[in-house]
């Protein structure tokens, strides 16, 4: 990515009730579409590492001639851009990464115990009290909300599958007034299908060949709020890997939907192929082909 480096480097529920099982095959790299990194502006490089790394538990690597700091999970990339925010998640129409973990609790109560805050799935509507922290009884249940440098957003959620890592990526989590409209905005694009067992303000979207993916909140707080886009916010952008990217883009076009930045490949980087996109709440998307 010198241009995910140089775009890289410039720039200037998962159980919301108990019968949602959490799910998914993002490991599935023959997917045509797979939801693949995001890029953070941080205020430390060091201070995010102590999160990501030292408390979540990924791994920390050097990206690419430009020594671009990224840590590495299974099944996502999470870039950091040393240089300080202009605010948190909270504000954009993007509001956290998922990440599946065998033992929700014990991984909370260490991100608690290392000073992290803990924060709700959905804002509160004006006048009312929000819901606990982490979604359900206390110490900690299948799934937690957390907070790490500059307000960054995760939720943690329960990994069905014992076997498998200690975290893995899970799923991007959106919010917005507009969240049917905008989970359909992502259908259109990625071709994505309609996850059953919505509800009154969640609803879900499954990218082909992954499964559970794709999750949207309706705005409940403040009716005057208009997200903010997230280019220069904390979680800057968000990326997916696509196969055969240039078709890819051609087909985005053929659906009224310009990217913003056309395909191009970057040489010195395995020739990797490159491409952006903004929906229309403002949350900056790069396409890649060959990252995952």
């Amino acid at each position: 990515m010198n241009r995910i480096v140089a775009t890289l480097a410039v720039f200037g529920v998962v159980a919301l009730t108990p019968a949602i099982r959490v799910s998914a095959q993002l490991s599935n790299k023959e997917a045509p579409v797979v939801i693949s990194h995001y890029h953070l502006n941080v205020t430390s490089v060091e201070a995010h590492k102590k999160f990501w790394v030292d408390t979540l538990g990924g791994t920390a690597e050097k990206f690419g001639s430009d020594k671009v700091d990224v840590v590495r999970y299974p099944d996502g990339l999470v870039f950091l851009h040393e240089r300080k925010p202009t605010g948190p998640s909270r504000g954009t129409a993007f509001d956290h990464i998922g990440f599946s973990v065998p033992d929700v609790p014990a991984l909370t109560t260490k991100v608690v115990a290392n000073g992290y805050q803990l924060t709700t799935g959905r804002e509160p509507a004006p006048g009312q009290a929000a819901t606990a922290a982490t979604g359900t009884a206390a110490p900690y249940g299948r799934f937690s909300y957390i907070l790490g440098p500059d307000g960054a957003k995760v939720e943690l959620v329960t990994n069905e599958d014992k076997s498998g890592p200690p975290i893995k990526h899970h799923h991007m989590h959106f919010i917005n007034k507009q969240y049917v409209e905008m989970q359909q905005w992502y259908m259109k694009a990625f071709d994505a299908t309609l996850r059953p067992g919505q509800t009154d303000f969640f609803i879900g979207a499954d990218l082909p060949g992954v499964g559970y993916s794709l999750n949207f909140f309706r705005w409940e707080g403040d009716q005057s709020v208009t997200h903010v886009p997230t280019k220069g916010r904390v979680y800057d952008r968000v990326g997916l890997d696509v196969k055969n990217l240039e078709e890819f883009c051609r087909k985005l076009e053929g659906k009224g939907l310009k990217p913003t930045e056309p395909y191009h490949r970057i040489r010195g980087l395995n020739n990797i192929g490159v491409a952006s996109l903004v929906d229309p709440w403002g949350v900056s998307i790069e396409l890649t082909e060959g990252l995952r």
